[in-house]
């Protein structure tokens, strides 16, 4: 086969290997809370770079993780959020796959007096 033939199967043998590799898996972030704070703080995430977050609630009573401007902005929202809001049962886990968009966003528990007593965070989206 000459050369210029070779160009061609080449071109569609990358093509076809590029097609079954698998997407890249997106990063993962874990978001602890308890009564009454919340872990990291700051978050810190890159913008326009897919993240899963993994909410674990340390705690035996219930808390939610609320960031509507945060949820409002990214893209490609899946998973546990609703309204802006990520609910949490006593020891339970939930993850959002997204997208985020660069900013500083607030996120609290918007359970009666747990932001006022330590459950607020802040999320930095660089």
């Amino acid at each position: 086969m000459t050369l210029s033939r070779l160009a061609p199967v080449a071109a569609l043998s990358l093509f076809l290997a590029a097609s079954d590799a698998p997407a890249q898996q997106p990063a993962q972030f874990v978001v602890q809370l308890w009564s009454f704070g919340i872990a990291p703080n700051p978050i810190a995430l890159a913008a326009g770079k897919r993240v899963t977050l993994t909410f674990v609630n340390r705690s035996g009573s219930s808390h939610d993780f609320t960031a509507h401007s945060f949820f409002a902005h990214a893209t490609g929202v899946s998973g546990a959020v609703e309204d802006g809001e990520v609910e949490l049962a006593p020891h339970e886990t939930k993850t959002v796959t997204l997208v985020p968009a660069r900013g500083t966003y607030h996120a609290h528990c918007s359970h009666f007096l747990h932001k006022q007593m330590g459950m607020s965070d802040v999320i930095i989206v660089n």
